[in-house]
């Protein structure tokens, strides 16, 4: 494909010099924007990184950076998931790793880019951003632009929004993001508090803190429970095995047990949920580094629990006991403990995402916890001729 202009020219990434300097350009990008919290740099390498991360393993992918004047100004990624393929279907190819200047030549040919590759890969379909699947970072945002992204949610600007639309694009499905300030809610609707109180005088619901002498086995439950949970979603994709002890080796160093509740009815482990602390927050200022000097003041930050923002990224609730009484009572108590113990550590908020507009079950949840929508996220969809 040719750019519509000649001030500028879109290569493809292959190299590691390339691939560098496609992970370096957000921080490039974005640095000065106020509500830009950026990633750790380590972190997005080896989320790049096949050997490293197994969600980017067995991907047919392309990576093309936008150069303007000599200087990295856009990038994009293209690819087809096999694990998609056999879930859905074999007619998809998605985009993701979408972020450019404020100019519309550059936006539209990084997506003409895109589409033409998918056209030679034999696809239909056009689906983004995503980060390698639906498991990953998903969704461009679209309202909200005032927050921080938090602890493995994207973030974006304004004006990427009318590029995509303009280049046929279509919203696919929006997702949401709550937040709940956790000192601010009480008294708890009539249905949370009767709900949190069948739970704890009914002899069938129970829940603990997660077993630290058997991390990598509870992971595996929760990852389980997780599967079932939201299996008939919107994009879903199973977690398989790999996956899950990657997983488990990214978040252990976050990972509080009090704040990464088991629950369970009559006896059967039936849900979970997780809450982290903002990885973003408390690498705030180091641009994405950890070296030479960074890695000491994130360890003083965890172990003294400087953030004040937590979020929710993992929760499910066994697909048996939606809509039951039993299983929307573990959920609250399993809500009220994990922001309690929050409260007692320090936080100050908590984000709950992401969350289908249509899931009306989690939203219900979200709302008798006092978390308000505050951020929405949009996938689009192109169908190409």
């Amino acid at each position: 494909m040719s750019t519509a202009t000649v001030d500028f020219k879109i290569i493809e990434a292959a190299s590691s010099s390339e691939i560098n300097r496609f992970l370096a350009l957000p921080y490039d990008l974005y640095r000065g924007q106020s509500a830009w919290a950026p990633p750790l740099r380590l972190e997005r390498k080896e989320q790049l990184d096949p050997q490293k991360n197994p969600a980017a393993r067995n991907l047919d992918r392309q990576l093309y950076l936008a150069v303007k004047d000599g200087r990295d100004v856009g990038r994009i990624a293209v690819f087809t998931n096999p694990a998609h393929d056999a879930h859905h279907d074999a007619e998809t190819a998605f985009f993701g790793y979408f972020d450019a200047i404020d100019d519309p030549a550059v936006l539209s040919s990084l997506l003409g880019y895109a589409e033409d590759w998918a056209r030679r890969k034999g696809r239909e379909r056009l689906v983004g951003p995503a980060q390698w699947g639906t498991n990953e970072e998903v969704g461009l945002l679209v309202d909200g632009f005032d927050h921080a992204n938090v602890i493995l949610m994207s973030y974006g600007r304004p004006y990427y929004r009318p590029a995509i639309e303009a280049a046929g694009f279509t919203k696919a499905v929006d997702m949401l993001a709550f937040q709940a300030d956790l000192h601010e809610g009480y008294p708890r609707p009539k249905m949370t508090r009767m709900m949190v109180e069948y739970a704890k005088k009914s002899g069938a619901i129970t829940w603990r803190p997660l077993d630290p002498t058997a991390f990598k086995v509870e992971i595996e439950r929760a990852m389980h429970i997780f599967n079932d949970a939201w299996s008939e979603n919107w994009g879903f994709l199973p977690f398989p095995d790999d996956d899950i002890q990657h997983l488990a080796k990214e978040m252990k160093p976050l990972i509080v047990p009090e704040r990464f509740l088991m629950g369970s009815i009559d006896g059967e482990l039936a849900a979970f949920l997780c809450l982290l602390p903002d990885l973003n927050e408390l690498t705030s200022g180091f641009d994405g580094k950890l070296l030479p000097f960074n890695w000491a003041k994130l360890i003083y930050r965890l172990k003294t629990q400087k953030a004040k923002q937590a979020r929710i990224p993992l929760m499910g609730l066994s697909r048996k006991y939606h809509n039951t009484r039993k299983g929307l009572a573990l959920i609250a108590a399993l809500c009220e403990e994990s922001f309690e113990a929050a409260r007692r550590a320090g936080f100050t908020h908590c984000e709950l995402s992401w969350i289908l507009e249509d899931n009306e079950g989690m939203i219900s949840i979200c709302e008798q916890a006092s978390a308000k929508p505050y951020k929405t996220y949009r996938m689009y969809e192109k169908r190409m001729g």
